[in-house]
């Protein structure tokens, strides 16, 4: 009679195990509302979160960026990196600067030209303030805005399913497919609050990581001649950003994966600055 008493407390043991592990994959139960529920709890719970750390590829007009930002309400540092160009972006409050070598203001149609180049002179290595009138600065301040670029996170096109659960980053997600993957991906957390944790728009489109939500991190401009004010370089007419043609990547008023570019930017700075100022 021994034996069917140790397969009984076996088979109890296994089944208290079988259910342990899989509330611990769930403890929040997330997983079991239908997928408006879920959609609706990650939207919330983004809009309340004050700091996110964004990494990943974003592919626009078949160029692929490498993105690495973090974001907060006050302000945003990071880099985008395509094959040709490093830029990196420091928002401070509302002011939006980039930085960049020579080769982030020369012509991109290889084209020789002299102001140009003394302008890359003049501006290279430094924290330069788009204005805000400037097309580019849409384009590119999109991705320093925190609520912002999470809204976009919830641009799913089509019928909305869920399709099996991952491991992002150590975190235990379900994922939201819609239209079989073809009209987007969202994966959101099953441990803890339900942040949305990875977001990809669609095939060969690219994605992004989320994470260190709500994770302080300091925002500081450089003082002295390691910051110039692009608007006062060329008062005669609307300054456009350099190194910012239109095909590049915008998760907020710019091109989107499959939508088309705009006019590219003809601006240049055209005199040397006579001083340095701060916001």
């Amino acid at each position: 009679m021994r034996a069917p008493f140790v397969l009984l407390l076996l088979v109890s043991l296994l089944g208290t195990l079988g259910t342990a592990c899989s509330s611990g994959d769930d403890p929040t139960g997330l997983a079991a509302e239908p997928t408006e529920t879920i959609i609706e709890q990650a939207k919330q719970t983004a809009k309340a979160a004050v700091a996110v750390h964004v990494t990943g590829t974003w592919v626009t007009q078949k160029t692929e960026y490498q993105i690495d930002i973090r974001i907060k309400t006050e302000g945003a540092t990071g880099e985008i990196v395509t094959a040709g160009s490093k830029i990196e972006l420091l928002r401070v409050g509302p002011d939006l600067f980039v930085r960049g070598d020579e080769t982030l203001y020369q012509p991109r149609d290889g084209r020789q030209d002299p102001d140009a180049a003394d302008s890359a002179k003049v501006l290279r290595d430094k924290f330069v303030k788009v204005p805000p009138d400037d097309p580019a600065f849409a384009r590119l301040s999109g991705f320093t805005q925190l609520h912002p670029l999470l809204d976009e996170l919830f641009r799913l096109n089509g019928k909305v399913k869920k399709d099996g659960r991952k491991n992002v980053r150590g975190i235990e997600t379900l994922a939201l497919a819609a239209n079989k993957g073809r009209g987007g991906e969202l994966y959101v957390s099953l441990a803890g609050k339900p942040y949305p944790m990875r977001y990809s728009p669609g095939p060969n489109a690219g994605r992004l990581d989320l994470y260190e939500y709500d994770l302080d991190f300091p925002v500081e401009l450089p003082s002295g001649d390691k910051v110039v004010d692009y608007g006062s370089l060329n008062p005669s007419a609307p300054p456009t950003a350099p190194g910012t043609d239109a095909g590049q990547p915008s998760p907020s008023g710019g091109p989107s994966p499959t939508g088309k570019a705009t006019a590219k930017p003809t601006g240049k700075a055209t005199a040397k600055p006579t001083g340095t100022r701060t916001p």
